[in-house]
């Protein structure tokens, strides 16, 4: 499946009853970074979705723990049928989790600029060498406002104007909760995380978006998941980087809808 270029019929879509949706956000955002794509959803996906904050981002507390397998437990407890799964970057590491472990709570998953596993190694050179994440995080401490817009700015560099006033208005809703208090545990997290043993248990529909001007979770990472799960779809987005559903919110969404259309 390449870049979606038409659009979904609301009248298909309003037949549908569906199922909750539950978004999760990656590291060092908040449930606010789903709110454009909202509006690009119809009326009824709209009113099922459901997005948590990750421990110790946005207004979730912080334990001081941050574990991908606890989180995607307490995720799992809180979904009394089987859900579609929408996880960006970390998210979709706690979505991928969550699907592994309740296969029975999960109806669909997509994975959009997420990934199994950070860092390169002997056997898995889709991997970064090396990340600048800490460098990030470090900035988000010394001021969060002004480098969470520059990370998001960055992201929109091939996004039409709409898309770019639609992500400058949400700005102030992400950043109003200060730096995430998870940061570096959350950071950790991710960098140990290996989830390709995982991928033998995903048996749902999967979905892949991902941008193909993505430097943090490049496609190839995407690519890897695809090859090892038959019945996955892939779908790359011509000029997106790492927040696709923010750039290119309407094929995002097109896609989106199409995938939940064939498998609700």
């Amino acid at each position: 499946m390449q870049a979606c270029q038409n659009e979904v019929s609301n009248e298909v879509i309003l037949m549908i009853t569906p199922s909750r949706t539950l978004l999760i956000h990656g590291w060092g955002a908040n449930h606010h970074i789903f709110d454009p794509l909202q509006a690009y959803l119809p009326t009824p996906w709209q009113q099922n979705w459901y997005t948590p904050d990750l421990p110790g981002h946005g207004c979730a507390p912080f334990n001081g723990n941050f574990s991908i397998d606890s989180i995607a437990d307490q995720l799992a407890a809180q979904l009394t049928a089987p859900a579609h799964l929408l996880g960006w970057s970390l998210g979709g590491m706690v979505a991928l989790t969550l699907a592994a472990r309740y296969p029975e709570k999960v109806a669909t998953l997509c994975l959009t600029a997420s990934l199994v596993r950070l860092l390169a190694d002997s056997d898995y050179p889709q991997g970064l060498k090396r990340t600048s994440l800490n460098i990030m995080a470090d900035k988000f401490r010394e001021d969060y406002p002004k480098y969470m817009q520059q990370f998001l700015q960055l992201q929109m560099l091939y996004a039409d104007t709409s898309a770019q006033a639609s992500v400058n208005s949400i700005i102030p809703a992400i950043c109003q909760y200060g730096p995430p208090a998870a940061l570096n545990a959350a950071l950790h997290a991710l960098e140990q995380a290996d989830l390709r043993p995982l991928l033998t248990s995903i048996n749902c529909p999967v979905l892949l978006v991902y941008g193909d001007r993505d430097a943090i979770t490049p496609p190839r990472m995407g690519e890897y998941i695809h090859q090892r799960l038959p019945q996955s779809e892939w779908c790359l987005l011509p000029q997106a980087a790492h927040t696709p559903f923010l750039s290119h919110p309407d094929q995002f969404a097109c896609a989106l809808c199409q995938f939940w259309e064939r498998h609700t």
